[in-house]
This record gives C-alpha cells, sequence and structure tokens, in this order.
C-alpha cells in the first residue's frame, strides 16, 4: 500500500474521532457554562463580582462579632414579595450588594435567595448567599452554600478558605480516613480548574490536532508530517483528558449524594425508625456523605467511616 493512500486512510480516520470529540465536548462546554450563569443576566454577576470585596469577608480577622451588626432598612423602603418577583435579576443583584454594604445582611440575603429563586446558580451566588448566612449566624446554611459554591468552581480559593474556617465554629471533629494517594492526586488535578475552563482547554486542543492535521497532510517535508502527526495525537489525548475531566465535575455538581446537618442536634440511630438504637449524636454544619433512602430516613456515611439512620428532615443536599 501506497504512502498516499495510507496517509489517506490516517487522515480520514482522524477527521472522524476529532469530529466525534468536538461533537461531544461543545455541548459540555454550554452546559458547564449553564452550571455557572445559568441565564443571560449572570454575565453581569460575573462582573459585579469583581467588586465582591464588599461580599467575600474577611472571616479570620473579626470571626466572633459578625451577628450583632445589622442594620435594617425601613419596610417602607423594602419592595414587597410581588415586586421582587418581577424585579431583574441584575437589579436584585445590585440590591443585594448595596444591603451588604450597609450591613443588612437580613435584606442582602432576602435578595440573593430570590436571584436563586429565578433560576440562577453560579459559584459567585452562592458564595453571597453563604456570606450573608454567616454573618446571621446561620452555620449550617453557610457551610451548604459554601459547598455548593465550592462544586461549581472548586480552584477558588475564596470558598475554600471561607468554608474551611466557617466549619470551624461547628461542634463535630470528624477525622477523615486518608484515601489512597493516588486517588487524592487524580482528585487534586481534576478540581485544580473549574470544568468549563477544563473544557475551554479541550477544544483548544482540538483545534490545534485539526491545525497539525493538516500540517501533516500538506507538510513540506516528510520530516515536518511525522512531528505534525505525533504531536496532534498528544494533544488529541489531552484533549480527551480535558473533556472527560469537566464530565467528572459535571456529573459530581447533579450528584445527590452528599448533604449537611441542618438541625442545632440530630440523632443517628441503628435503624431508620424513632426505636432505632442511638448511635451517636451530631450537630448543625456537619458534612454526611448519603447511601441510602428509606421513607423520611437517610442512611449516611461519615468522612471518618462511621454509618447509621437519620431522619431526612434534618438534613439539607448539597
Amino acid at each position: 500500500m501506497s504512502d498516499a493512500i495510507m496517509k489517506d486512510i490516517i487522515m480520514k480516520r482522524a477527521h472522524i474521532i476529532l469530529l466525534l470529540v468536538i461533537l461531544v465536548s461543545t455541548p459540555l462546554f454550554a452546559r458547564a457554562d449553564e452550571l455557572k450563569s445559568d441565564q443571560a443576566g449572570q454575565s453581569e454577576q460575573s462582573e459585579q463580582s469583581g467588586q465582591s470585596g464588599q461580599q467575600q469577608l474577611q472571616l479570620q480577622t473579626q470571626p466572633a462579632q459578625q451577628e450583632g451588626n445589622t442594620n435594617h432598612q425601613s419596610d417602607e423602603n423594602k419592595p414587597s414579595t410581588a415586586q421582587l418577583a418581577t424585579t431583574p435579576a441584575t437589579e436584585l443583584w445590585d440590591m443585594a450588594n448595596e444591603s451588604y454594604t450597609a450591613a443588612d445582611y437580613s435584606l442582602a440575603l432576602e435578595y440573593f435567595l430570590e436571584i436563586e429563586k429565578k433560576g440562577y446558580a453560579s459559584w459567585p451566588l452562592f458564595y453571597n448567599i453563604a456570606n450573608s448566612h454567616f454573618k446571621l449566624g446561620n452555620r449550617g446554611k453557610s457551610i451548604l452554600y459554601y459547598e455548593r459554591a465550592l462544586r461549581l468552581n472548586p480552584s477558588e480559593k475564596d470558598i475554600q478558605n471561607n468554608l474551611r474556617h466557617t466549619k470551624e465554629f461547628t461542634v463535630d471533629r470528624i477525622e477523615e480516613i486518608p484515601d489512597f494517594i493516588l486517588k487524592t492526586w487524580v482528585r487534586d488535578i481534576n478540581y485544580k480548574l473549574s470544568s468549563d475552563t477544563w473544557v475551554t482547554f479541550s477544544i483548544a486542543f482540538f483545534i490545534l490536532v485539526a491545525l497539525l492535521l493538516l500540517s501533516f497532510r500538506y507538510g513540506p517535508t516528510p520530516g515536518i508530517r511525522k512531528l505534525s502527526f505525533f504531536v496532534s495525537m498528544l494533544l488529541l489525548l489531552a484533549g480527551i483528558t480535558a473533556t472527560l475531566i469537566a464530565w467528572n465535575q459535571r456529573n459530581a455538581y447533579h450528584k445527590e449524594d452528599e448533604a449537611v446537618i441542618m438541625m442545632p442536634v440530630s440523632t443517628v440511630r441503628s435503624s431508620p425508625d424513632v426505636s432505632g438504637t442511638t448511635l451517636f449524636i451530631l450537630h448543625e454544619g456537619t458534612k454526611a456523605q448519603i447511601i441510602e433512602k428509606l421513607g423520611k430516613w437517610v442512611r449516611i456515611e461519615l468522612a471518618d467511616g462511621r454509618q447509621g439512620w437519620i431522619a431526612s428532615e434534618d438534613i439539607e443536599l448539597i
């Protein structure tokens, strides 16, 4: 078989593989972008997050004085529920920022939650909801929303720091069972970047693969053609890896397998009924893995390996 025929066969197969991968990654890019900014107004929210020095709390400097600082706006200036429902999300975002800056955290939280009710889901929104809850002393809710924000942007340091600091106020001290080192290494790489960033990289890799395949087909010398082919295969592998990581993050976001304890005190029992033996007590803000659901009861597992049944009304899914 001649070199020209072999080259044509390789080109056709490479183009087919590249086309399939792009078809898979393009909708993923749209969905990943949806997770961070669900609707059109969200882009403005992301720009506003550049001002989030006013929302990103300096938790480390004043942890104990958060609850008594709230200034309430008069009821005359507060929009009614019906007005909030018809107020654009971008306007609500501005109103929430102003209220937060004025230390009216309760009103800021109301505006942020109204944005969430409209169907928006982005890490700046969840992050600011968590900050507002923290200022109001709602430790469980603040941890819940920090965890939700972290799912959308696992690489954001402010979320990680605030979540870590908020957990210092929880009662339970759970020692995590260390994972296998390779699993930890893979997870760290996985969450080094957000899902939409991984998809952006994958599409860039695939574009470079297409250009290198053209160089492989029409390169002036055999050396350049060989180099183009090998580099394109490496970039194709990198693009597929980035796409798989993005898919993994997206699937992790949609999983309903983690929850936060919302009650000040919650009993974990040996069986899914009130007559079950009390195994241990959990408190507000503790995170648990959901293993099984049965009626109004949920079987959970803690980071230290302990398991038991807890009333579903005592937890909220991340």
